[in-house]
C-alpha cells in the first residue's frame, strides 16, 4: 500500500505535470478532494456541486468508446481491446449504485445520459465544448429531444472556468455523466447540453501493461470517489 505522504507527493507531481489546478474554493464546479493512485494510473472525478444528484435514477449510454483525437495533428490510436471492458464495467458500477438502464427513444428520457471516451492523443485537451458530436451524435439515443441534435449543438463543462486547459496524456479514460432531467431544460433550448461529473484515469489504455482487471479496478475507484452518485429512490 502507498503510504499517505508519498501518495501526497505523487499526486502533487503528477497534478503539476497534467496542469489541473486544484484550488476550487467556493465556485459551483468542483473537484473531488482526494486522488487515487493505482498502478497504471491516477483517478480524478470532477463535479458540479451545485447539481442536485438526487434527481437522478435512469441513465443510458451509447454502446461506442470514442477514441478522442487531437485537433489538428495525426492522432496516436490507442487499443480498442479493452472498449467493452469499459463499457460493461461502467454500467456495472451504474447498476450496482442502484440506477436503472433503459433504452433512450423519442418516448423514452433517462435521467442521464453516460459517456466514455479515450484519448488517442498526447496532451488531450478535456473539457472542451466542441467536438462530442462527432464522436456521439449519431446516438438514437437523442430522440426524446425535439428535434435531435446536430453539430451546433456543445457540451458544456462547468468546471472547465475553474480549472482551465486541462491535458491529459494518451490512453486516458473520460466517463461522463450528463443529465436529462427538468432542470436542464433551459440548456436543452439553448441547444447545450452540460455534465455534472467526469472520472479520468490518465493514462490509463496507453500502458502496455494495462489489463482488464486493471481498467475495471481504475473505473470502480472513480465511483468510490464519487458516493453521491446513489440511487435515491423517488
Amino acid at each position: 500500500m502507498i503510504g499517505k505522504t508519498d501518495a501526497r507527493r505523487r499526486r502533487s507531481t503528477l497534478l503539476t505535470a497534467i496542469a489541473v489546478v486544484g484550488v476550487f474554493g467556493a465556485m459551483a464546479a468542483c473537484s473531488d478532494d482526494d486522488d487515487i493512485i493505482l498502478p497504471t494510473a491516477t483517478v480524478r472525478t470532477f463535479a458540479d456541486s451545485s447539481f442536485n444528484f438526487a434527481t437522478l435514477h435512469t441513465f443510458a449510454m451509447p454502446d461506442t468508446v470514442a477514441h478522442f483525437a487531437p485537433l489538428t495533428g495525426t492522432p496516436l490510436p490507442v487499443t480498442n481491446e479493452f472498449d467493452q471492458t469499459i463499457l460493461s464495467q461502467v454500467r456495472t458500477d451504474l447498476l450496482a449504485r442502484g440506477y436503472t438502464e433503459v433504452t433512450a427513444s423519442a418516448t423514452t428520457r433517462p435521467d442521464f445520459v453516460v459517456l466514455t471516451g479515450v484519448s488517442a492523443t498526447q496532451n488531450y485537451n478535456a473539457f472542451i465544448t466542441n467536438g462530442w458530436f462527432s464522436y456521439w451524435g449519431y446516438w438514437t439515443g437523442w430522440g426524446w429531444i425535439a428535434g435531435g441534435v446536430d453539430p451546433a449543438w456543445t457540451l458544456v463543462y462547468p468546471w472547465y472556468p475553474v480549472v482551465g486547459v486541462t491535458a491529459f496524456d494518451r490512453g486516458t479514460l473520460v466517463v461522463t455523466i450528463i443529465p436529462t432531467t427538468a432542470q436542464v431544460n433551459p440548456l436543452i433550448a439553448a441547444k447545450q447540453l452540460q455534465a455534472v461529473w467526469a472520472g479520468v484515469a490518465t493514462s490509463l489504455i496507453g500502458d502496455g501493461n494495462i489489463t482488464q482487471a486493471g481498467v475495471q479496478t481504475a473505473i470502480n475507484a472513480m465511483f468510490q470517489q464519487s458516493p453521491y452518485l446513489t440511487n435515491t429512490t423517488p
